[in-house]
């Protein structure tokens, strides 16, 4: 058996091979045919009744310090964040920008604002936010 240390350097190594074998691997398959199918479809409904029923995800949940987590987020997630957003750019402006115009519309039919916070409420914000699930399909 390999050393600890041996396995190490392997695993590190590798890291040179993988992303073009990833790359390669992705091009290679079919993920949206075999997933959009009515088995998987049905393994996703078994395997979301065990889960829930064995409470799987609080379990996982339990397993990760709210330290670590934090610390995982901002130097993972933080290096490569600005990066994302910015690759992002144009798929945001595809989908994010009908919706955003479609409330903005709904928002210009309002009634004005009044010295009551409660009125407004009920007769700007409620009508906002069921504009904002409407159009983002969540209504």
């Amino acid at each position: 058996m390999k050393t600890l240390e041996e396995a190490r350097a392997n695993f590190v190594a590798s890291a040179a091979l993988i992303p073009e074998r990833y790359k390669l691997g992705v091009s290679r398959a079919d993920w949206s045919g075999k997933a959009a199918s009515d088995q998987a479809e049905a393994n996703y409904a078994a395997a979301m009744t065990k889960a829930l029923s064995q409470k799987s995800r609080q379990t996982g949940v339990k397993k990760v310090s709210n330290a670590d987590w934090q610390n995982a987020a901002i130097t993972k997630g933080g290096a490569v964040i600005g990066t994302r957003i910015r690759e992002s750019e144009e798929k945001w402006a595809t989908k994010f920008g009908p919706i955003y115009q479609a409330v903005q519309a709904d928002i210009g039919r309002l009634p004005g604002r009044t010295t009551d916070a409660m009125q407004n409420i009920d007769a700007r914000l409620k009508p906002t936010v069921k504009s904002w699930q409407k159009h983002a399909g969540k209504a």
